[in-house]
């Protein structure tokens, strides 16, 4: 129902409006000012009428009030006199619906009641259209500033995210978290920003060209070429061409010029994987460049300059080498005034999770399979294995996994057995030269002693087949009759 508040010090205006109103509105009556603010709020009143002329308290005093606590109320002012001063006060004040003189029509009075009412209900919607519109408007700064709290969380990671994703990317394909790995590659980071010669040692098969595209990839001469030559696949007699070049007739077949790999790496980074290999009289002028920074092309005489960053890598011991004669001791030194130590496989067991999945995604691209998933059992399998080929022998064994699988399951047949590998390095440890030996042997055997092509040993090592041959002749490796 519509609630109406009359105000007036007079009790005989109250009854008389009471009676005259209360069969279209409910009429709340008080002739106490003060007791106004505690009427309207108990009794929810939606309009006010009030008197101007009252003891303790003017209807313009209480119309302020109620303007400030209760700015939906409509308030009508009523004074039987024409006081000009008044009627401007009330307009000044604003918010003033009605300013009616007495006496009051009946007619008027309640015609002017149901616009107070209407306007009620407008200014109530108003009233609730604003405050849904600053809870909207609070709703949406509240979220604001939250976007912008987690936006700014979001830059600081994206920021933290470009420098992992920046180091992954110069590291590579070097996969693991290990702590042995994490320290090596601390010190990679530490030794790329120089610009002196690093040697690289660790057994075959721990991914010590993966190191050496690491190391350029971090170094400033990151934008130029980094050029690749394994000294063990290449024959002696071509090595020396290779490095440094030829002139057209130099010897015979140099039918034309040929740049050698220093020539070729200017400005950039030269790797030399299997320094170990490199002949005895070609040791000197390695020594030379690396010194001079100068060397001359087979058939001139003619000195070329270079500026390259060497990155030699070998699994021999070279001091071992040194000792037997094959090996120059000033040209070690040369080499070997950045050394990294690559841990093998079995020194950090706990990257084989990482590497398998690795090696599975690797696969799964090559080949259109999906297999992404491997038994706890099997992946156990694998964790206790030696690995005296490391992580190229891991990528072997997958590989051949992936190809036999027939499911989304990584499937390790009966032809991996750990246990026996495992009884034949435990038991003793062996010299480097004896532990591949070992490795190679034992590709061998899976391969029923083939070399080349598809499936065969080289290509399982993943080295060229008169590599494999040079290799088994020198470790002293022949077919069983």
């Amino acid at each position: 129902m519509k609630k109406v508040l009359y105000v007036d010090d007079e009790p005989n205006n109250l009854l008389l409006l009471q009676l005259s109103l209360g069969r279209w509105f409910n009429v709340v009556t008080t002739d106490i000012p003060k007791d106004a603010l505690a009427l309207i709020d108990s009794e929810k009143i939606q309009v006010l009428i009030t008197d101007q002329r009252m003891p303790g308290m003017t209807g313009i005093e209480l119309a302020e009030k109620v303007k400030s606590l209760y700015p939906s109320v409509i308030i009508i002012i009523l004074t039987a006199f024409d006081d000009n001063d008044v009627m401007l006060k009330a307009i000044n004040l604003g918010g003033i619906f009605r300013y009616l003189l007495k006496p009051w029509d009946i007619n008027d009075l309640k015609q002017t009641l149901n616009s107070a009412f209407e306007a009620y209900d407008l200014r109530k919607k108003n009233i609730n259209l604003i405050n849904d519109l600053l809870e909207k408007n609070r709703q949406i700064q509240t979220a604001y500033n939250k976007i912008s709290e987690l936006k700014n969380k979001l830059e600081e990671e994206n920021i933290q995210l470009k420098e992992e994703y920046k180091q992954n990317a110069l590291i590579g394909e070097i996969i693991g978290k290990s702590k042995a790995l994490k320290t090596v590659l601390k010190q990679l980071e530490q030794i790329a920003r120089s610009d002196s010669s690093v040697l690289l040692l660790g057994e075959t098969g721990t991914g010590k060209e993966l190191f050496a595209k690491a190391i350029h990839k971090l170094s400033v001469r990151r934008d130029k070429i980094m050029v690749n030559i394994n000294c063990a696949a290449i024959p002696e007699t071509l090595i020396e061409s290779e490095l440094f070049g030829h002139e057209k007739g130099a010897f015979t077949g140099a039918s034309q010029l040929k740049y050698g790999k220093f020539e070729i790496a200017d400005k950039g980074t030269l790797f030399l994987d299997e320094i170990g290999e490199l002949p005895i009289n070609l040791q000197p002028k390695l020594l030379r460049v690396l010194q001079e920074k100068e060397f001359e092309r087979l058939g001139n005489n003619k000195v070329q300059k270079t500026d390259i960053r060497l990155i030699a890598a070998t699994n021999r011991n070279l001091e071992q080498e040194i000792e037997k004669g094959k090996f120059r001791s000033d040209l070690y030194y040369r080499l070997n005034i950045l050394p990294i130590t690559i841990p093998p496989l079995r020194d950090r067991k706990e990257d084989i999770p990482l590497l398998v999945h690795f090696f599975m995604d690797k696969f799964n691209r090559k080949s259109g399979k999906q297999i992404d998933t491997i038994l706890k059992s099997t992946l156990n399998k694998l964790m206790e294995y030696h690995w005296p080929g490391n992580i190229r022998e891991l990528e072997n064994v997958i590989e051949r996994a992936h190809v036999l699988s027939v499911n989304n399951k990584l499937d390790i047949g009966s032809w991996f057995k750990p246990q026996a590998e495992i009884s034949n390095h435990s038991s003793e440890i062996v010299s480097l030269d004896e532990n591949e030996k070992q490795y190679i042997t034992h590709v061998l055997r899976q391969t029923k002693w083939k070399i080349r092509g598809e499936n065969g040993a080289a290509e399982i090592l993943q080295i060229h087949p008169s590599t494999l041959e040079s290799r088994m002749k020198k470790l002293g490796i022949e077919r069983p009759v």
